[in-house]
């Protein structure tokens, strides 16, 4: 999958006029490619997936640094929330159904493509509205819950019934969703599907959860929290998850009204203040202090930074990546 990634993403290129490519191999990447552009030579490592995944970021800073050519990373299509990284670490990237972005020795190229995905309708329906992502939440951490009926997957889920079909033809349509029979659906790509709703989760419904940002005036872990109603998220639910991170920045989510979290776990209102509240979406049925997983995960990704991206990745192989 690598070498034909690359291949494409060569003959790509070498579709423009003035571009030039060589490939040689390197065993300790996915290979290199020197880039001709009309007589500026920038040489490249490569970072080559099919699914560009946001926990993946570590490892390409991390090449990045160890390098001392540009690197160049290829994936079949890169969210924005990732691309607005590699742009932010002037890392260049080739989207097989999308843009390039080249950068090297003092040279800049951008080439706007604009590719569609072959046979593939893109129509997002109510998948990735505000109630849709509950929804898509909810059928993430339970793959089973899309064939209960609809009044059960909005009973779960907190919604009102007449969004479920919506949400589910939109999943269809977008191919994640297969018709088993007249009543049944098999899923595909749900790896692909939690990538999208991390980026949606950050940029529809997240802002919507936002209560505001507090002074802590104890140690987070004194904190008593009536789980059913208030949950850690973020860096401290990964500590607990995990004990891989020391949290530095608190998030909590809870379904108490303002007046009564302030005055429970006496918090200050400070708009630079380290612990973040936001409306919690979902029943907690456990007596789990965490957010569930996909959250926490989807909390780290979103926050960026080395120490949370290993994190995200921990998190992802211990508590995800079999259920997907």
């Amino acid at each position: 999958m690598k070498t034909e990634l690359i291949n494409t993403a060569i003959e790509q290129l070498q579709e423009i006029e003035g571009i030039n490519v060589k490939r040689k191999t390197n065993k300790l990447v996915d290979g290199e490619l020197t880039i001709d552009f009309n007589g500026v030579k920038i040489n490249y490592v490569v970072f080559a997936r099919k699914e560009l995944r946001q926990y993946q970021l570590d490892e390409i800073f991390n090449i990045q640094r160890e390098n001392n050519k540009g690197l160049l990373v290829i994936a079949e299509n890169i969210f924005p929330k990732i691309k607005d990284k590699l742009n932010e670490n002037n890392i260049a990237y080739i989207e097989i159904y999308g843009n390039t972005r080249l950068i090297g020795n003092g040279t800049y190229v951008f080439i706007e493509k604009n590719k569609k995905r072959p046979n593939r309708r893109i129509k997002t329906y109510r998948t990735f509205t505000k109630t849709g992502l509950i929804v898509v939440f909810h059928f993430l951490m339970d793959k089973e819950l899309v064939n209960k009926t609809h009044r059960e997957i909005a009973k779960t889920a907190g919604v009102a019934l007449g969004n479920i079909p919506q949400v589910i033809d939109g999943l269809k349509a977008m191919g994640y969703l297969l018709p088993l029979n007249k009543t049944d659906y098999v899923w595909d790509k749900r790896d692909e599907l939690l990538d999208r709703w991390v980026n949606e989760y950050g940029t529809t419904l997240r802002p919507k959860l936002y209560q505001g940002n507090y002074v802590l005036k104890e140690n987070w872990t004194t904190l008593q929290l009536k789980t059913d109603v208030a949950v850690w998220g973020g860096e401290p639910a990964a500590d607990i998850l995990t004990n891989h991170l020391r949290p530095e920045k608190f998030m909590l989510y809870t379904k108490e009204r303002q007046i009564e979290f302030m005055k429970k776990y006496r918090l200050i209102p400070k708009a630079e203040g380290e612990l973040e509240v936001l409306d919690m979406f979902w029943n907690n049925t456990t007596d789990d202090k965490t957010a569930p997983p996909i959250l926490v995960y989807a909390d780290l990704l979103l926050e960026g930074g080395k120490r949370n991206y290993e994190t995200a990745r921990l998190i992802f192989d211990e508590y995800i990546k079999q259920n997907l």
